[in-house]
């Protein structure tokens, strides 16, 4: 009877314990969210921005030029007005060679060819009227200039753009002429406007000072010239 007993305890022990085991399992909640992996859109767009902002830092700074004008060589050669203080207008053609260091910086070497128009001198010397032995006597400028080109851009001519800068000139050179042999200082600006990889079409203005003379008479001149012409450059392609 005892054992029978103590066997009955024995498992009423062992059903209270399987039921307590059973109350202690943990449940999941509706508020419980579970983690999920980033997603793949979500992964694009940061991949997006991350290389926008690479472009960003490659480009700070720097300026995409179609043209490029840094160590290599311009031919060029060209014409226009020269304006004489001392005498009357008249042309200037000539020709330059221009070796391009960097693509804001140049230095050029150049020649030109005028002739004196003394037309209106009328004057009196010693009492008496003369004329110039020689009013049509040619005029011949050298000279090596630094050519900085600050200022690059784009303009829209017609329907295409063209791709232009703007660049200041300042040298020396020497004259010879009948009235005017020695040195003289250039200082200028002009325009270039490029037309493919290898040509370009410039305007060039310079004031040239130097000293001359006239009927027994020195003069600190500054004869002025406008010019325009066509350069290529070498090689042919950027």
């Amino acid at each position: 009877m005892k054992t029978v007993l103590v066997l009955l305890v024995i498992l009423g022990s062992a059903v209270a314990y399987a039921d307590g085991s059973g109350d202690a399992k943990p449940e999941l909640t509706p508020t419980t969210e579970t983690v999920k992996p980033p997603g793949t859109t979500a992964m694009c767009i940061d991949q997006e921005i991350a290389d926008r902002l690479t472009i960003k830092r490659k480009r700070r700074g720097a300026v995409d030029r179609l043209f490029v004008k840094a160590r290599r060589h311009e031919l060029t050669i060209a014409g226009g007005y020269y304006d004489s203080d001392l005498l009357s207008g008249t042309y200037i053609v000539g020709g330059s060679y221009t070796y391009h260091m960097t693509e804001e910086t140049a230095v050029q070497f150049a020649g030109w060819f005028t002739h004196a128009n003394a037309d209106i001198i009328n004057a009196l010397e010693d009492g008496r009227a003369t004329v110039l032995t020689n009013p049509y006597a040619q005029i011949l400028f050298a000279e090596s200039v630094l050519e900085w080109s600050p200022v690059y851009g784009k303009l829209r001519l017609g329907g295409s753009v063209v791709h232009f800068d703007l660049h200041a000139d300042i040298g020396a050179g020497v004259v010879d002429s009948s009235t005017s042999r020695g040195a003289a200082g250039v200082v200028g600006f002009g325009i270039k406007l490029f037309m493919g990889q290898a040509l370009a079409f410039r305007i060039d203005a310079r004031d040239r000072t130097f000293r001359q003379t006239l009927l027994d008479e020195r003069f600190l001149v500054n004869d002025a010239a406008v010019t325009a012409g066509i350069s290529v450059f070498l090689p042919f392609h950027n």
